[in-house]
């Protein structure tokens, strides 16, 4: 990036565009004077709810590593023309869906009936008035939390739920996947481990991966084993510091149930065994690779759930015909009869 040599203090740096260029903008911003004025323009949905104007932390990624360089910069506003969102196509609407998919999760409530009545109900094939909506929706979650915790240092980190093993995935080398559908993805990790540790139900499992396979979120994942890859970046995650270093363990956010969060303390963050992370990576990739092999999560998931109809049918099956062998070996003599043939002649 090129900084103009006549910017001046009463300069206002103004990002047009997504993600990448509201945070390098944004870190500029941030950086010229100690802090001029930035008024965020995104043309995605996804840096649409990122961008808010409550929104202070601007970062980039370096080697290798997700958001740690960067700093606090308050913008002076956002403007959001949902125009914008007529050039996007599917992948740039779920990376968007991805973080309203993640908010439904955390908070329940409006957040949830919103991706009830769109993704679970009609896909990505939403309306201007729906994307409306979920942008309203998705800017009120944001600036709810950060008015508390403006900074993101405790309530609001909750934001990165399904990010630590979603961030790890995107900057995993050969992994090509959005960052909202990489969120969600995350969210699959999460509820493995939640499950695991005793901390999510089977059934508020099922409810909370539903939303995630409403999504259908894409992925593609080369044919190399990844785990250390991803398990590595996750060790690096930048949750890490906020509690006390503990050997053997990974903080992580979890959630309980939809609209519940997980809340050992006030940083939201779980201390999870290395072990079960390690298992979870194992887990979420397997899936997605059958995932993608079958045309997405959901008809996965619907060809696990026929053969699981299938093999539970034809365990009954067995059992019907074990009981009928049993019935019938009842009536049978406990010894043979043999009738020998001169016997049989005396009988003609």
């Amino acid at each position: 990036m090129r900084v103009c040599v006549l910017c001046r203090r009463k300069t206002v740096v103004m990002p047009v565009g997504g993600g990448i260029v509201a945070n390098t903008y944004g870190l500029a911003a941030g950086l010229l004077f100690r802090g001029i004025r930035l008024v965020q323009c995104p043309t995605s949905f996804l840096n649409a709810h990122d961008a808010a104007a409550s929104s202070q932390k601007q970062a980039i990624n370096h080697t290798g590593y997700k958001n740690i360089v960067g700093l606090y910069h308050v913008p002076t506003m956002a403007l959001i023309d949902t125009s914008f969102y007529e050039t996007l196509g599917v992948t740039e609407l779920k990376a968007g869906l991805g973080e309203l998919t993640k908010n439904a999760a955390l908070f329940g409530g409006q957040h949830y009936e919103l991706i009830k009545k769109t993704t679970m109900t009609k896909g990505v094939a939403l309306s201007g008035d729906d994307l409306v909506e979920a942008t309203y929706i998705g800017l009120g979650a944001k600036d709810m939390l950060l008015a508390i915790d403006p900074k993101e240092k405790h309530l609001a980190l909750l934001f990165e739920y399904g990010h630590t093993v979603g961030h790890a995935l995107e900057l995993t080398q050969g992994v090509r996947t959005s960052h909202g559908e990489g969120v969600t993805i995350g969210m699959l990790a999460a509820s493995y481990i939640s499950n695991k540790m005793g901390i999510m139900s089977d059934a508020d499992r099922e409810a909370h991966d539903a939303l995630v396979l409403a999504l259908d979120p894409q992925i593609e994942i080369p044919q190399r084993d990844i785990t250390e890859e991803v398990f590595d970046k996750v060790m690096h995650d930048n949750k890490r510091g906020y509690l006390p270093e503990r050997e053997g363990f990974c903080p992580f956010i979890l959630n309980q149930r939809i609209g519940e969060m997980h809340a050992p303390n006030k940083f939201y963050l779980e201390y999870v065994p290395v072990p079960l992370v390690r298992e979870a990576i194992i887990y979420v990739v397997d899936r997605m690779r059958r995932a993608m092999a079958a045309g997405g999560l959901a008809k996965a998931a619907e060809s696990e759930s026929a053969m699981s109809r299938a093999s539970t049918q034809e365990k009954e099956l067995d059992l019907v015909i074990g009981k009928t062998a049993a019935h019938v070996n009842a009536f049978r003599p406990a010894q043979p009869i043999h009738l020998a043939a001169s016997n049989l002649a005396k009988a003609a």
